[in-house]
């Protein structure tokens, strides 16, 4: 069985392409998952959470010099891995980006709850269309990082994303302190015990609806 291959992409910076990547692959390593992150940004952000502390439950690599042939390069570790996750750089008509999406099964696209960060990603979701000519299979899902509930705001542009165009994963990330000291520690979610419990939920139930959207692909 070759990988599930999952590629996180957005145009705009700051959007949490590299938290939700990092939580995604600790969650999935911490479950017995052989596990690949793929860092395919010149600034290296995964690379260097891994760094931070011993005992990630993936294996992280700086891919970021593969550019446009990246997916050559992850066609030869598929056997090796059961998902490999893309934390892609903020740019959708990168020649990376597009690679990315061309050897992806899935694209999550994160997004915070603003209008101009909505705006911002629509590019995104005109490079997934492309990619989809060469990758007619590729599955794609919005989802909201650093979620404020019972915010105006929040409920204003989680009407919005409907018209988006690409569906809606029904887990969410909250704003939470949790998800920056996992990036400091280098580690896991699970590995902050008690205290991570709350954020530990949301990683697992987005982790949850990953495997089951990827089932029987």
């Amino acid at each position: 069985m070759r990988a599930s291959i999952i590629a996180v992409v957005n145009q705009k910076g700051g959007a949490g392409k590299t938290t939700l990547a990092m939580l995604l692959a600790g969650s999935l390593g911490d479950r017995g998952k052989r596990v690949l992150v793929a860092d395919a940004d010149s600034q290296t952000t995964a690379v260097h959470w891994a760094g931070m502390g011993a005992g990630f439950p993936a294996v992280v690599e700086d891919c970021s010099a593969e550019e446009g042939k990246l997916h050559k390069a992850l066609r030869k570790r598929e056997a090796d891995f059961d998902y490999i996750v893309i934390d892609s750089p903020p740019a959708a008509a990168a020649p990376v980006t597009a690679s990315a999406l061309r050897i992806a099964h899935l694209a999550l696209v994160p997004v915070i709850p603003s209008p101009l960060d909505l705006w911002a990603s629509v590019r995104i979701r005109e490079a997934i269309n492309l990619a989809r000519e060469r990758n007619p299979a590729l599955l794609a899902r919005l989802v909201v990082n650093q979620m404020q509930p019972n915010t105006l705001l929040t409920r204003e542009v989680l009407g919005m994303l409907p018209q988006f165009g690409i569906p809606l994963m029904e887990a969410s990330l909250k704003a939470r302190i949790a998800y920056r000291e996992c990036a400091a520690l280098g580690s896991s979610i699970r590995n902050l015990g008690s205290r991570g419990a709350l954020a530990a939920l949301e990683v697992d139930a987005l982790r949850r609806e990953v495997e089951t959207l990827l089932q029987g692909r």
